[in-house]
């Protein structure tokens, strides 16, 4: 006998048309100032003043051609390239060494370095900034690359936190077989733990980055030449006291923008593989 298919009853279809109604909207919200930001960064300062929301009626790439062949943007470029890969790497590997400590090891009061290490995702950035900038004065660092860097080398605390449930839920049994194979704790670490937290680690790697890359206050802080400018700061340079220059503005927002995307599209599986592991076992 054939079997008889049940049409879903209108209250379904209907539940799930508005389910598809209400996710369009919200794509749509967040879509929309993406896709003004970058038609914008083709129009003139007169056009986008004329109709903020109006469509180019022309294409004009002379703001990207202002970006690299008239102003700073190269250097800026360079400057939060080196600060974020050297940052963001130095926070990966702190953190999965950290992590692996208090996963592994037992001493006394570790559960309170714990909670003291999870401190530094309770308090906001800008709230240590008096202290931060009075330590790089001390070590002369005010002005240089190494004072970021070094700033930006204290937000483990996400990571810590990540990889610590990570590495405490991998299974004693693999751990057991490779010490009796007579591997110790670093080969252990680097053999087993961090290839198993690959996920985790690149979700870390993400979201560090794209904090690192965006920041704004400690770079307005410690840097004083322009020279030494990151992307952020660098982009307030395109307003002036006569007025703000949208055009090139929006070029340099859609450069800014385009590569923490970038980073995400190649950490894309290791991103959503390590937020699902985090679901799964949380």
């Amino acid at each position: 006998m054939a079997r008889k298919h049940r049409l879903p009853s209108p209250g379904r279809v209907t539940a799930v048309l508005g389910i598809y109604v209400l996710m369009t909207l919200v794509a749509v919200s967040i879509l929309f100032p993406v896709v003004w930001m970058l038609y914008s960064s083709i129009k003139s300062n007169q056009d986008i003043l004329s109709n903020v929301f109006s469509l180019p009626t022309s294409i004009k790439t002379a703001n990207y051609h202002n970006l690299f062949a008239g102003g700073q943007m190269p250097i800026w470029l360079l400057n939060s390239a080196v600060i974020t890969v050297v940052s963001v790497a130095g926070i990966a590997i702190l953190s999965a060494l950290a992590a692996y400590g208090f996963a592994t090891f037992s001493f006394r009061g570790k559960e309170k370095l714990f909670v003291f290490c999870l401190i530094g995702l309770m308090i906001p950035p800008q709230a240590l900034i008096v202290s931060g900038f009075k330590w790089m004065s001390l070590f002369a660092l005010i002005g240089s690359r190494w004072a970021l860097i070094l700033t930006y080398l204290g937000w483990i605390s996400f990571g810590v936190l990540v990889l610590r449930n990570f590495f405490q839920a991998v299974p004693r049994e693999i751990i057991e077989a490779a010490r009796i194979d007579g591997a110790g704790h670093w080969r252990i670490f680097s053999r087993i733990m961090v290839p198993l937290a690959r996920p985790s680690i690149g979700t870390v790697v993400v979201l560090n980055f794209m904090w690192v890359w965006n920041d704004f206050i400690y770079p307005l802080v410690y840097v004083n030449s322009a020279d030494r400018y990151t992307i952020p700061l660098g982009i307030l340079q395109y307003q002036s006291r006569l007025g703000v220059q949208w055009g090139t503005q929006m070029a340099a927002l859609s450069v800014a923008a385009g590569v923490p995307l970038l980073v995400y599209l190649i950490f894309q599986r290791q991103f959503i593989r390590g937020i699902l592991a985090g679901s799964l076992k949380g």
